[in-house]
């Protein structure tokens, strides 16, 4: 007998409720931090806490970040190739586990888990993404998942094997798989599981930066081959220039190989954009440092092992068009696209957008990206404080999400060969509502206009 098919799992309120609390305030548990410590001391033989154990993993996170050891006094130190696992455990894992768990919570409040899922987690390390779904579980409690994962190195592998089962222990609704040891570059997707909700990139493309982006994006194409028919494929990056710019080169591809962007990117006119230069990455609050980062940043160089802001690039993609954002601009709609800016300086204009930053400014001067999917330069919003009542579904709206902003003056930035969209007291932001009842990547919805009153040309106010 066929088991039923997986319904959509709406989390109860209260759930969201105690997930959100643990995103403002992101901690790593103390039962996972227990097991990284246990995992330090199976692969050193000595305490995790030890400070000869303490100096190498400080040494590995320094060669990890591009250092070179200090060797005055011509005395060398090494190491085990174990210990750029154990770096990673200590200065990077704490703070990708709470990357992801931001992402989950979103795809849970959206509706899009499942009473029964499928996780895959290629390129897993020692399996941070993993933890992560296992930890949002115990929060948000949507039903059974089985995690799988595919990882190339053995030393990753071994702490795989070590952590990930054993913090799933307790949840009887997690399983866990044995995972399989193979190179995203050469596996054949008939060794993968089948029907996957979840296909996850968790900060591993960037480092194939050695091959082109249409080879990365033949890797995640046959990879998804594997995906449920409304599954969805999830990729991370770190936050920096080169790998976000990256990132949103290699969401062009895929979407020219049949994908679609659900999340963050929503296109607003219904065409694709050239994203050359689109830099743009999610903040969120810091992380409260794990004992073992404290401890390592103790030390009087501590800053450098001390790794607790919260930024990262991430594509969320389906083949089904769906998207997070409903809205799209219907035709009667007097706005004007950002391509066409550089015709309208110094001039008052009517704009959709979506917020695509945090605020880049200061408490003075507000700065956020925005985009349409139509922009060759970068666009930013651009918000002196004493005109931030007019901007206030601007200032508080959540990234990703699509606002309208009406009588706002373009101006030109040379030297950032960018556009800005200046606020003042003539100008006005708000929330781009979706007409009721229209499916989630349909056709355009009704809503009230966000042009202002007596405009002229398409898109520019008298």
């Amino acid at each position: 007998m066929n088991p039923a098919p997986a319904r959509p799992s709406i989390p109860s309120p209260g759930a969201l409720s105690l997930d959100e609390e643990f995103l403002r305030h992101p901690s790593l548990p103390g039962r996972l931090q227990d097991l990284i410590g246990a995992c330090i001391a199976k692969k050193t033989g000595k305490p995790w806490d030890d400070p000869v154990v303490l100096d190498r993993i400080r040494a590995a996170i320094r060669a990890q970040k591009g250092e070179y050891w200090d060797q005055a006094g011509g005395k060398s130190i090494s190491y085990r190739a174990g210990y750029r696992v154990l770096a990673y455990l200590a200065y990077q894992a704490p703070v990708a586990f709470v990357q992801f768990c931001h992402l989950l919570h979103d795809l849970a409040a959206d509706g899009l888990l499942k009473d029964r899922m499928r996780v895959l987690d290629l390129g897993a390390g020692p399996g941070t993404a993993s933890l992560a779904v296992i930890g949002s579980w115990r929060r948000l409690s949507p039903g059974d998942v089985q995690i799988s994962a595919v990882e190339r190195e053995t030393e990753n592998l071994e702490a795989y094997r070590f952590i990930v089962p054993a913090f799933a222990s307790d949840n009887p609704r997690v399983r866990v798989a044995d995972p399989i040891q193979a190179d995203l570059q050469a596996i054949d997707p008939g060794d993968l599981p089948a029907d996957v909700d979840l296909l996850v990139f968790g900060n591993v493309l960037n480092e194939l930066r050695e091959i082109p982006i249409g080879e990365r994006g033949a890797i995640v194409g046959r990879c998804a081959s594997v995906l449920a028919g409304d599954g969805a494929v999830i990729i991370t990056e770190p936050a920096d220039l080169e790998n976000s710019v990256a990132l949103r080169k290699l969401t062009g591809d895929l979407v020219r190989r049949g994908l679609s962007v659900y999340a963050p990117c929503t296109p607003v006119w219904s065409t694709a954009c050239s994203p050359d230069r689109c830099w743009t990455f999610r903040e969120a609050p810091p992380l409260t440092p794990p004992a073992l980062m404290d401890l390592l940043s103790s030390s009087p160089d501590g800053y450098r092992y001390r790794n607790t802001d919260i930024k990262f690039s991430y594509a969320i993609l389906r083949r089904d068009g769906r998207t997070r954002e409903r809205f799209r601009v219907p035709g009667t709609e007097k706005a004007l696209r950002l391509s066409k800016l550089q015709g309208h300086l110094k001039q008052r204009v009517n704009v959709v957008v979506a917020r695509m930053s945090g605020d880049l400014g200061d408490r003075r001067m507000h700065v956020f990206k925005v985009c349409d999917g139509t922009p060759q330069k970068p666009v930013f919003a651009v918000v002196p404080d004493h005109h931030a009542a007019g901007a206030r579904a601007l200032l508080e709206g959540r990234y990703g999400e699509v606002l309208a902003l009406e009588n706002i003056l373009v101006r030109f930035n040379p030297a950032r060969d960018a556009y800005n969209l200046f606020f003042d007291r003539l100008a006005r932001a708000s929330r781009a509502e979706a007409g009721a009842g229209e499916g989630a990547g349909g056709s355009p919805p009704h809503r009230k206009r966000a042009s202002a009153k007596g405009k002229g040309r398409r898109g520019a106010a008298k």
